[in-house]
């Protein structure tokens, strides 16, 4: 898995943001083309955040 870490920021606050890393089932390429769709999708029934920003990294995610 790639990770792919999301810049998530209120809408009523949009200086209050935090990072959260979702697991990427494909190549560090594929999550560069996919990625802002994952990450979308990630969001859908979180109406109150926008994505800000996303990055894909080869680090792999260890399962917590």
């Amino acid at each position: 898995m790639i990770a792919l870490t999301l810049i998530v920021c209120l809408n009523a606050a949009p200086a209050n943001c935090q990072s959260e890393n979702v697991a990427f089932d494909g190549s560090i390429m594929q999550c560069a083309m996919f990625g802002q769709a994952a990450a979308i999708q990630h969001l859908q029934g979180r109406p109150k955040w926008h994505l800000k920003r996303y990055r894909c990294d080869t680090r792999r995610l260890t399962d917590a």
